[in-house]
């Protein structure tokens, strides 16, 4: 299945409208918010987490080569 822009950009819009309709729907449930919250924190924590090993592993690459490029 061959999929065009239009398609996506359907489907994008389609999935924020989903999202939007869960947020307004989880407004209603109690604590809601705080877990949102709790979430976010942790998932960008993780997001910092994985950027240092990222940059880890890059270091790790280019002093290897450096070694082997001698």
């Amino acid at each position: 299945m061959k999929l065009d822009n239009n398609f996506m950009k359907n489907a994008l819009n389609r999935i924020n409208e989903l999202q939007q309709e869960i947020i307004n729907k989880s407004k209603n449930i109690a604590g809601a918010e705080e877990f949102v919250k709790q979430k976010m924190a942790l998932y960008e924590e993780d997001e910092k987490i994985r950027q240092m090993a990222k940059n880890i592993q890059l270091q790790e690459k280019i002093i290897t080569e450096k070694f082997f490029n001698k």
